[in-house]
């Protein structure tokens, strides 16, 4: 029945009706279809992350922070850079000094910076003092020579490893060549290290106190990245004085006056130093008036071979010339008294007599002054004992309550009197 009507309806439709309803179906079709499409893809696209509430308020106060930070650092360095400058170049505080005639001010000002520089760098490179050694003692305590000695790698050798830590190990016969040379040397250990370092090992290696005096590297100058050992600063007569060194580098300025000592790293048959006493103590037995010229003849050599050689030549030069003197005497008085065989023996080499005698007298004075000098040891530490025994302060007394009165260091504080 409807569909039959259905024409008859439409025929009575106006078109513009039905063209208008149809197109606005369409259209509210397509917007739908767009909405969906559009939530999606929005559901499929990953959200991106929202910042926090005050994350660019924080940005910009901490960069504030760092620029003031920036400034300020950039005008303390500004300031400290003027500072250097103006102090370097300013004018001395005698009119003399500050310009000098047919000078601009820029050369006046950059000659004083030049000389206050290097003035300070001297400073640090200078030994501490201007003469190393005290005054010379009076006759006949003052020994006629002066033997500096290097610690180590001379009369020590160090050793380190993780198992044991440092560990130090004394050359072979160290202990009779300080002990036989301080007769005739003022002996003095000079070593390029710190004194706090060097210290407790001289104390162990020295007991008995036969080196006269200790110089660290407070005493040497620095030139080119080494530390060098400067003789004339040791307020003694260079030509009394020898360096042995087993670096080059220390003797640089003085090389004259120089042994150079073979190295020891450790070797257990080592014999250096027992074998360099007959070189050293003939310089005193035959009164060399300048050390120098000897030393020279015998630098980069092997010390104690050549002069075993000289030895021998000389030996054999007097022992030929005796026998040349007395070849041509006549033996008739020997014949006649009964002697015929009979024959003089020759002359013996003084310098060996010498050192013969020498040797003798110190093996019996040594022996004593070894024991006296554990007694005088042993005293000291019984003595230091005593004062840590009768100490009645703790540390912590010592700091709240201060130092006891004089006169009152052995008493109890007032807070454990009763």
């Amino acid at each position: 029945m409807f569909s039959r009507r259905l024409p008859s309806i439409l025929s009575r439709t106006p078109l513009v009706a039905r063209y208008t309803t149809n197109t606005s179906k369409g259209l509210a079709q397509d917007i739908l279809e767009q909405k969906v499409s559009q939530t999606a893809g929005k559901s499929l696209k990953a959200k991106k992350p929202s910042k926090p509430k005050g994350s660019d308020k924080g940005w910009q106060i901490g960069l504030g922070v760092t620029a003031g930070l920036l400034t300020f650092t950039g005008g303390v360095f500004g300031y400290l850079v003027l500072t250097f400058l103006y102090n370097t170049g300013r004018p001395y505080d005698s009119e003399d000094k500050n310009q000098k005639e047919d000078e601009s001010l820029l050369a006046a000002y950059k000659r004083r910076a030049e000389e206050r520089v290097n003035s300070t760098i001297q400073y640090f490179s200078e030994p501490a003092w201007e003469q190393l050694l005290p005054d010379p003692l009076p006759a006949p305590y003052q020994r006629p020579y002066t033997l500096v000695i290097n610690l180590d790698e001379t009369l020590i050798h160090s050793t380190w490893d993780m198992e044991h830590g440092w560990r130090i190990a004394k050359r072979p016969g160290v202990d009779y060549f300080l002990a036989y040379l301080s007769q005739f040397y003022e002996i003095i250990v000079f070593t390029s290290q710190n004194s706090m370092n060097a210290m407790p090992i001289l104390d162990k290696l020295d007991p008995y106190q036969y080196i006269m005096y200790r110089l660290y590297r407070e005493a040497t100058r620095y030139i080119d990245g080494d530390y060098v050992k400067d003789i004339s600063r040791l307020n003694r007569d260079p030509s009394k004085v020898i360096i042995m060194d087993s670096n080059p580098k220390a003797y640089s300025l003085q090389p004259e006056n120089a042994v150079a000592v073979k190295p020891w790293k450790g070797e257990s048959g080592d014999n250096y130093l027992l074998s360099m006493i007959p070189f050293l103590e003939s310089l005193v037995l035959m009164d060399i008036p300048d050390v120098r010229p000897v030393c020279q003849n015998y630098y980069g050599k092997d010390i104690p071979h050549e002069f075993q050689e000289w030895e021998n030549q000389m030996k054999q030069q007097i022992r030929i010339q005796w026998e040349e003197q007395n070849q041509n005497k006549k033996k008739g008085l020997a014949s006649l008294l009964g002697g015929g065989g009979h024959q003089e023996q020759g002359p013996v080499w003084y310098l060996e007599e010498q050192r013969k005698q020498l040797h003798q007298t110190f093996a019996q004075e040594h022996d004593a002054m070894q024991e006296a000098a554990k007694e005088q040891l042993k005293m000291i530490q019984e003595e230091q004992a005593k004062q840590v025994k009768d100490m009645k302060m703790t540390v912590w007394q010592l700091v709240t309550q201060g130092a006891p009165a004089p006169g009152q260091e052995g008493e109890a504080p007032a807070s454990q009197q009763k």
